[in-house]
């Protein structure tokens, strides 16, 4: 029994189709097929029931889950505190965060901590997937959450806050906002969402235009005069075309977070060191405190 066939046999039971968990590990599909083949020719016993639309698990199939699931956690378990016993300032270190954190907040920190550590290969991935620290996805994570997982330790680095944002030449079009027929906000989430935000918003009335998921496009929307931004604090006050328009109101915390098993890890621990450090303007930013200093 190989455990290259357990891990795959594993991210399909996962995924529910070969398909599904060729994706997400990256291989093609009749790898997947293929290497659960030989996994069930090794049993001698079928681990799944092919369907139209996928498939199930086998009696035989639901017997070796968890068995393949506690030889998982043990393998990554053991991975993780060979990793942590490594002292050296030195090698490759993932940081994942979501890219608006990237772009507006936490960026020059970043380019701060590689310049200042030239041997620790910082890998950045810009995204709002949750990365699994425990199968090592990633080492460090920044995230959005008011209930940190139990398992990994961590630090709130504050409370995200927004306020409304517009600029000047738009104030001026379509003000004063608390009567105006005319303003919108610049929208985004789905209809049921978008009517939540806006009813507990100074301006309840107005309606929204567009819908722009992405902070980058909302702010954007903002500057080019198609509406008024509900926009985090870091992001509005970063663009100095920009008016708020409200005082900052708290929407959930921020935690920088690692699993603990890599607490001795030198590069991990000095990288929360570095970001601990600046936890005091990072919150600032993170409820609408202080400008960031390129202003």
């Amino acid at each position: 029994m190989n455990w290259d066939d357990l891990r795959l046999f594993l991210a399909a039971a996962d995924a529910g189709s070969m398909r599904a968990a060729a994706k997400v590990l990256r291989v093609s599909h009749t790898t997947i097929s293929r290497r659960i083949e030989s996994l069930e020719a090794d049993f001698d016993t079928r681990l799944f029931e092919r369907r139209s639309d996928g498939f199930e698990l086998t009696r035989a199939g639901e017997a070796l889950l968890p068995v393949a699931q506690t030889m998982e956690n043990n393998l990554l378990g053991v991975e993780r505190q060979v990793r942590g016993a490594d002292k050296e300032l030195a090698g490759p270190l993932m940081v994942t965060l979501p890219d608006m954190f990237a772009m507006y907040l936490m960026g020059p920190i970043l380019l701060e901590f590689m310049a200042a550590y030239p041997s620790i290969n910082l890998e950045v991935n810009e995204s709002w997937s949750t990365f699994d620290l425990s199968k090592r996805e990633a080492d460090i994570a920044i995230r959005f959450t008011d209930n940190p997982p139990e398992h990994l330790i961590g630090r709130q680095l504050g409370v995200l806050h927004d306020a409304a944002y517009a600029t000047p030449d738009y104030l001026d079009a379509h003000g004063p906002l608390e009567t105006s027929k005319s303003a919108r906000w610049v929208g985004f989430g789905d209809a049921a969402h978008r009517e939540r935000w806006v009813a507990r918003s100074a301006y309840p009335h107005l309606q929204t235009v567009g819908r722009f998921d992405q902070l980058p496009m909302q702010v954007e929307a903002a500057k080019a005069g198609f509406g008024i931004g509900m926009l985090p604090c870091f992001a509005g006050d970063a663009v100095p075309e920009f008016v708020r328009l409200t005082e900052p109101s708290p929407r959930m915390q921020i935690w920088l977070l690692s699993h603990r098993d890599l607490r001795a890890t030198a590069r991990v621990s000095e990288f929360r060191r570095f970001v601990i450090g600046r936890k005091d303007y990072l919150k600032a930013r993170l409820e609408g405190q202080i400008m960031p200093p390129t202003q």
